[in-house]
């Protein structure tokens, strides 16, 4: 869960507090106790560094630590595999590969742009497969030198020989799209037995958030049995502020039990994994590297192969875009790093992606207008929930004086008080629950549909660098107009949260309590605080659903209140 939809979760705790304003607030929840970090040693030379996986026999090859040069030889050769989609370049060096580019998407907004690169790990690497621990043959493998005895466009074979025993890696790109295939094949022709220990690491880097190739919400990730595990990379290894006051030593690495369907690196919009064929058989572990790097392994357990006999495996890749018409050409098991957002909301989420594409396609190509085309249906759906609110909420103002001359006449009593005020109620056939709520009820009803645009926004590639108007040119990241030193100026929260300002000032205040005027002007300012690092896309809907509430709100102060 990311740092938006943790905030996204907050405000509506907030709303609701609000609206059930007399009612106790909900005790903290207690994290989980922290266990011990994983640790990394530095690699003996020609031997794959540890990465401290427990327990020892299960241990992967890995790479040392992030400002320190990989201690093997370098490639001699590099290979680039080449599709109408992904660009890849495959090292002799164990085969592994060293760099994926996708052709159809840019890093960048501007003329310097280049294609998005998804291997972050300067000069690492990653989708390393490891075949040996310890002393036996096939231990370090993936650091030596290899043959290459077949290449074309889309394929690369690499072969080595080790004690008689050979070990054959053959890399292949699809025809078009963003699938591959990793198949290993072992031969044992020496005079002793040999147990590979079948493994495929995945490393991913947190580079720096002015970087190209910065990712949001990029996670080391896998598909377990009881559903996607994950564990973002940023801070990994390093323990939170909290955590860190009181001796924490970070995130640690974890196991994942068999059945594992598939781990890698994902992000907001791509992916990079690998599927194993038999799941029943295959674990994972999911750990920090070092700072802010971190790895995804899935294995095999050790199988035993006597002389003159062999094993293979084969794994399927998919490097590309969190698309889920892509995703489903290379695997149906890859689906679930495609679904965003909670279940109760995903229809909405699924409604929203939709209609946005389509008002993009159909009426007007620009997100941004079709955020707005889109708001305006909202407000449409929602008017008679939020006009019948707003009549409540001023039905209420005009017996304020009533109720006040109540609250003074039975301050010291709280049964009489509330007989009282209930009689008041009845008589003119209202409801009090519209007094408690306030003027939050029409932001809760706003709150499922903010929450599912929200996850829409955050799960369409379509608006990644998509632009709106003037100087907003991303919808999916914060507008920035400019910087005053490090503080960017952000002109679309400002203006929302002088929106919100505008409305409360606006909406009727039935019980005129000071307190709770105060929670409401400090809700507005906590708002902008929010929503500064918010998708601009999201700010511009809130926006304009502020204005179209505040239009509706002087309808309603304007009009002739509706008889009890």
């Amino acid at each position: 869960m990311d740092r938006v939809q943790i905030a996204i979760i907050a405000l509506a705790a907030v709303l609701i507090a609000l609206a059930l304003f007399n009612q106790p607030p909900p005790p903290p929840l207690t994290p989980p106790q922290p266990l011990p970090a994983a640790t990394t040693q530095a690699p003996e030379p020609g031997r794959a560094p540890d990465t401290g996986l427990p327990p020892v026999p299960s241990q992967p090859g890995a790479i040392a630590e992030p400002d320190t040069p990989r201690q093997s030889i370098r490639p001699v050769s590099l290979v680039g595999l080449e599709n109408d989609a992904v660009k890849i370049s495959v090292s002799s060096l164990g085969g592994r590969i060293e760099s994926i580019e996708l052709s159809q998407f840019r890093d960048r907004l501007g003329d310097d742009a280049q294609p998005v690169q998804l291997v972050t790990g300067s000069g690492r690497a990653t989708l390393v497969s490891f075949l040996g621990v310890g002393d036996e043959p096939l231990a370090g493998l993936e650091s030596v030198e290899h043959e290459i005895t077949s290449q074309g466009p889309r394929h690369i074979e690499l072969r080595v020989v080790r004690d008689g025993v050979e070990v054959t890696r053959r890399i292949s790109l699809d025809e078009t799209g963003y699938g591959a295939r990793l198949e290993l094949a072992l031969k044992n022709r020496g005079s002793a037995e040999v147990r590979p220990l079948f493994q495929l690491a995945f490393y991913g880097m947190e580079r720096a958030s002015d970087a190209p190739d910065h990712y949001m919400n990029y996670s080391v990730v896998a598909l377990a049995e009881d559903g996607i595990e994950r564990t973002a990379i940023r801070g990994i290894e390093s323990p939170g502020f909290f955590s860190g006051l009181f001796g924490g030593n970070g995130t640690p690495g974890f196991e994942i039990p068999a059945p594992v369907e598939w781990t890698g690196i994902d992000s907001q919009y791509f992916l990079l994994a690998g599927i194993v064929e038999n799941s029943r058989d295959a674990s994972a572990y999911l750990g920090p590297l070092g700072r802010d790097l971190g790895q995804a392994v899935i294995r095999y357990a050790p199988i035993p192969v006597p002389p003159g006999t062999g094993v293979e495996r084969s794994y399927r890749l998919y490097m590309g875009p969190k698309i889920a018409k892509h995703v489903a050409v290379v695997s149906p098991k890859l689906d679930p790093a495609t679904v965003v957002g909670w279940v109760w909301v995903r229809p909405l989420v699924d409604l929203f992606a939709g209609l946005l594409n389509w008002t993009y396609t159909n009426i007007w190509g620009n997100y941004g207008v079709a955020i707005i085309l889109l708001t305006i249906l909202l407000r449409l759906l929602t008017f008679p929930l939020t006009q019948r609110s707003m009549k409540s909420m001023k039905r209420f103002s005009l017996i304020a004086p009533e109720m006040k001359a109540i609250q003074e006449k039975y301050a010291d009593d709280r049964g009489k008080l509330q007989e009282e005020l209930m009689k008041l109620y009845k008589q003119k056939g209202m409801n009090p629950l519209t007094a408690m709520g306030g003027g939050c009820i029409p932001m809760l009803i706003q709150m499922p549909f903010m929450i599912a645009l929200y996850f829409a926004l955050q799960s369409s590639i379509d608006l990644r660098h998509a632009p709106f108007a003037f100087w907003i040119n991303d919808l999916s990241a914060p507008e920035n107009l400019f910087a005053i030193g490090p503080v960017p100026l952000r002109i679309l929260p400002l203006l929302m949260g002088g929106s919100m300002l505008l409305q409360q000032k606006l909406s009727p205040t039935p019980n005129a309590d000071p307190q709770q005027k105060q929670m409401m002007m400090m809700m507005s300012v906590m708002f902008i605080f929010l929503f500064y690092q918010f998708p601009s896309g999201l700010v511009l809907y809130w926006f304009v659903s502020n204005l179209l509430g505040i239009a509706q709100q002087l309808f309603v102060n304007r009009s002739a209140p509706d008889p009890a």
